[in-house]
């Protein structure tokens, strides 16, 4: 009797002891829990490796960014239209009555950098298919000019009226009755007894405004009040009768009041010249048709420049 009581003792104190160690070591694991903190990572997505590329080359560029011309493919260059397109335009057409009338006005960009060769370029009509080279010219010129003349620049922003007919002034660079020169302050003096289409402007300074003979060669003040009425860019043919015996106004004004005389005085100015061309072409028939056509501007490898129809 006194054994099983024993016995029943002893496994009393094995649960006791196995209860106790249990609940320790539920406190630590719980105590590890709380005091360890949570840890979340995400990992990268890598955008598979096109044509053997890096894996982290993006697949396309970011938004906004813009492509030039020279990664585009080359079939979206098209190979007939010049490097010129843009800096040059046909902005206006003439093409109604003979080919004295008939012109077309091509404009510089006022963006471009630089001034843009004229000769060489062509002008041709898109229903008949003639064409018309744009030839030399002079910057300064005189009546009766010849010779081979000088490369034509349009400067930044300027503009030229190249006519199909022939040159008013009966200059030629080449071909005959073709020529140009570009307009100066001075030019107005040509429309005295010659006809231009469009009509030059009168923008020559006042005689009276010319430089004047200095004393004692100074002039009377008749002659002085006379050259006040004097129009612009007008070579006199006379004088008022009450100057018929002024020789020194005579002088002067038979001497002085004209395109060369002008283009003396004032050359040196930075506003001399304008920057308006005036090119004819020489042609004794028009270039293009009277009611409908398509007028073409192409550079020296027949790329087009620019186009107008009508």
């Amino acid at each position: 009797m006194d054994d099983i009581k024993w016995f029943a003792g002893f496994l009393i104190i094995l649960g006791v002891l196995w209860l106790g160690t249990r609940g320790k070591g539920v406190e630590r694991q719980t105590e590890r829990a709380t005091t360890t903190p949570a840890v979340s990572r995400t990992l990268p997505r890598e955008a598979p490796p096109r044509n053997g590329g890096a894996r982290n080359a993006p697949l396309y560029p970011p938004a906004g960014t813009i492509i030039s011309e020279s990664v585009l493919p080359d079939t979206l260059l098209d190979s007939n239209v010049s490097p010129l397109r843009g800096q040059l335009s046909v902005s206006s057409i003439q093409r109604s009555g003979p080919a004295e009338k008939e012109y077309v006005v091509i404009q510089a960009s006022a963006k471009n950098q630089g001034d843009v060769e004229l000769t060489g370029l062509v002008l041709g009509s898109g229903v008949s298919l003639n064409a018309h080279a744009i030839g030399r010219g002079w910057s300064f010129v005189t009546l009766g000019s010849m010779g081979e003349g000088e490369i034509i620049y349009l400067r930044p922003g300027a503009r030229a009226y190249v006519g199909s007919g022939r040159a008013p002034l009966g200059h030629t660079t080449g071909s005959p009755n073709s020529g140009a020169f570009q307009l100066n302050l001075c030019s107005g003096y040509f429309e005295q007894g010659l006809t231009f289409y469009p009509s030059l402007p009168l923008q020559c300074p006042r005689p009276i405004d010319d430089p004047l003979p200095l004393p004692p060669n100074e002039l009377s003040d008749a002659c002085y009040d006379y050259l006040k009425r004097v129009k612009r860019c007008t070579v006199p043919s006379s004088v008022p009768e009450n100057l018929k015996m002024d020789g020194s106004c005579q002088a002067h004004v038979f001497n002085r009041i004209n395109y060369n005389q002008c283009y003396a005085n004032y050359k040196d100015l930075p506003t001399f010249f304008t920057g308006e061309w005036r090119i004819y072409l020489g042609r004794t028939s028009e270039l293009w048709h009277d009611r409908h056509d398509l007028v073409e501007l192409v550079d020296r490898e027949g790329r087009l420049i620019d186009s107008r129809s009508y």
